[in-house]
C-alpha cells in the first residue's frame, strides 16, 4: 500500500483475535508498526476483555476460538458499541451465510491463510466506512468526534475522570438508545454489581461537567440524545 494509506492507519487502534499463534505473530509484524495502539488475544473472552478496557477502533476476529467463539464475542461487542466495525478471517465457508444475519453491514471477510497486503486494505476500507459519521454535537456548544474520542465544549476538548468518560462513550456509542445498568455494569465495572445511586451520581457529574442532558428511565437505564450529525 501507499505511504498515506499507512499514515491514515496511524489514527487508528486494532485488535486482533486469533486461537493460532503462528497467525497471530504473522498479523502482529504485519501490522503493529502502522497502528496507533496494537492489541491482541488468544481466544474470544480475553478479546471481550481487551476491548472493555481500551479504546478499539477496529478488531480483526476468527471465528472459531475456544472459551468464546469469536460469533458469540462480536455480538457481546455490539450490544456494547452497535457500530464497531469488524474484519472476519475464517477458514469456513459457511461462516459468511451465518454472520450475513449479523445485525450490521460493518464487516468484511477474508478467508484463511490471509495475505497481509489483503487485510491492510480491508482494514483501511472498513475504518473508511466507519469515519463516515465521526462528528455528532449533542449539544449547542458540545460536539464529539467519535474518531478520536473527543469532547469538544466551545471548541475546546475536554476531558472527563476514567469511569465518567467509560460511561460517556458507552452512552455515545449508542446514541438516542437505551444503555442499560447491566450494560454500564458489564463494559464500566468489569460485570460486578453496582449500587444504583453510585451509576447516577457518575451520570450527574457527566451532566454537570458538559451541560448536557441524559434521559433516566427509572431503574432501567439512560439515553443520551443527539443533534443532526454533519
Amino acid at each position: 500500500m501507499r505511504k498515506s494509506t499507512f499514515e491514515l492507519l496511524s489514527n487508528f487502534t486494532v485488535l486482533v483475535v486469533d486461537d493460532d499463534s503462528i497467525a497471530r505473530a504473522m498479523i502482529k509484524q504485519g501490522l503493529k508498526e502502522y497502528f496507533l495502539a496494537y492489541y491482541d488475544a488468544k481466544n474470544g473472552l480475553e478479546g471481550l476483555e481487551v476491548f472493555k478496557k481500551h479504546k478499539i477502533d477496529i478488531i480483526v476476529v476468527d471465528i472459531h476460538l475456544p472459551l468464546l467463539n469469536g460469533f458469540d464475542m462480536i455480538k457481546e461487542i455490539l450490544m456494547l458499541k452497535p457500530r464497531q466495525p469488524f474484519v472476519i478471517i475464517t477458514s469456513y465457508d459457511t461462516d459468511k451465510n451465518v454472520l450475513s444475519s449479523v445485525r450490521t453491514g460493518a464487516f468484511s471477510f477474508l478467508r484463511k491463510p490471509i495475505e497481509i497486503e489483503d487485510l491492510q486494505i480491508s482494514l483501511m476500507l472498513a475504518l473508511s466506512k466507519s469515519m463516515k459519521k465521526k462528528q455528532v454535537k449533542i449539544a449547542e456548544d458540545v460536539l464529539l468526534d467519535f474518531t478520536k474520542e473527543v469532547i469538544y465544549k466551545n471548541g475546546k476538548p475536554v476531558f472527563l475522570t476514567n469511569v465518567n468518560n467509560k460511561v460517556f462513550w458507552l452512552l455515545c456509542y449508542n446514541l438516542n438508545n437505551l444503555v442499560s445498568y447491566e450494560m454500564i455494569e458489564d463494559y464500566v465495572y468489569g460485570g460486578k454489581s453496582m449500587n444504583k445511586n453510585t451509576i447516577h451520581t457518575v451520570i450527574l457529574r457527566i451532566k454537570k461537567y458538559l451541560g448536557i442532558n441524559i434521559e433516566n428511565v427509572a431503574n432501567v437505564g439512560y439515553i443520551l440524545g443527539n443533534r443532526p450529525t454533519f
